[in-house]
Formats: C-alpha cells, structure tokens, sequence
C-alpha cells in the first residue's frame, strides 16, 4: 500500500551579485512528505511563497520548508501528490483504516474542514479557504464531488474554489501537480 515516490527534479534559478542567471539548486525536490495524509500518499513541496507578491530574490530554498497541508494564508505552494494504485481485491468495505463520512470537523491546523469518507486509496472529503489549481501529470485520479465522481485523465485541469471534495485512484498510481492559494470566502460560514 506505501505510495512509491518519484523523486522530482527541482531547477531553481535566480541572479548572481552582477544580475546574472544562474542555478541556485539542481537535485531532487527535498520537501518529500509519505504519509502526511493518508498511508498510500505522498506529497513533494516544489516551492512555497509566504506572500503575494512572492519575495524573487535572495538565496533561501522556500522548497525545503517543514511541512504544512495548508499554503500559507496569504500566499501559496506549488506540490506534486503522489498516490498509490489500489491492489487487486481491495475491498473498500473490509478496510479497518476507513473513516466513514461524518458531520463536518475543522482539522487541527485550524485552516481545512473534513467529512471523513478516507480509506487507503481515498483521501477524506476536506474544504479548505484556498484556490486549488491542480493538473494531472501521470496516471489516472477521480475527482470526488457532492454531485458525483469526475474521472481526470493526464493533462486534465481542474480549479478548485473552496468546495468540498476527495480524490481516488483508480487502479494504478498517479502523480498530480498543485498550486494552492489562500483565499478568502468573505465572511460567509465556515462549514
């Protein structure tokens, strides 16, 4: 069931002293979380901005931050999730891991709202106050919404503002790209 983590070229460029480009960093992503969320998913934090607009100077590595599932409240993170295929004769409802849908919880972070519905191939129904701009790279991921399952195959695109949902694989692993952005639903309820 672990998720097998691709490791992800990470080119960071910038400036030298005389405003000449040049790489700052060429190797493997080092933000690599296994686990954080759910056991047969893993989660690479390519870069992360406090702020918008987003410091472009200096030589601080944002990608190699402690990790958060949130992006910082008033800024962002681009990060590849890495999920696991579901093996053969896996029955959702012998899964002593599930948690069944529940009334919504505000996690402990305080920022991401949940349902429940998590097994190990499935991430929990969770909303967020972010812009959830996410592009699948490889494999295949369902997209789980209230009104119903949306199949995405690779190069597909989804933007997600602030609504309920989860995701699932299929049958074999995936890796989806995503930019989160804070956002704000402006005063109306949390739940």
């Amino acid at each position: 069931m672990p998720v097998q983590m691709k490791p992800i070229r990470r080119i960071v460029t910038g400036e030298d002293a005389d405003g000449r480009s040049r790489v700052l960093w060429d190797s493997a992503a080092p933000n690599v979380n296994v686990g954080k969320v759910a056991a047969s998913a893993g989660m690479t934090d390519v870069w992360v901005f406090p702020d918008c607009p987003a410091p472009v100077r200096g030589d601080r590595d944002d990608g190699n931050l402690p990790f958060a599932f949130d992006p910082p409240a008033r800024g962002g993170h681009l990060r590849l999730v890495h999920s696991a295929g579901k093996e053969p004769g896996y029955d959702p409802a012998a899964d002593t891991t599930a948690v069944p849908l529940h009334e919504p919880r505000l996690r402990p972070n305080g920022h991401t709202w949940d349902r429940g519905g998590q097994n190990a191939y499935s991430s929990p129904v969770h909303r967020s106050e972010t812009i959830d701009v996410g592009v699948l790279v490889e494999g295949r991921r369902t997209l789980l919404l209230d009104d119903g399952a949306h199949p995405m195959e690779p190069g597909d695109i989804v933007v997600q503002l602030r609504n309920w949902h989860g995701w699932t694989n299929p049958d074999a692993p995936s890796i989806m790209a995503f930019i989160m952005m804070g956002g704000t639903a402006g005063g109306d309820d949390d739940r």
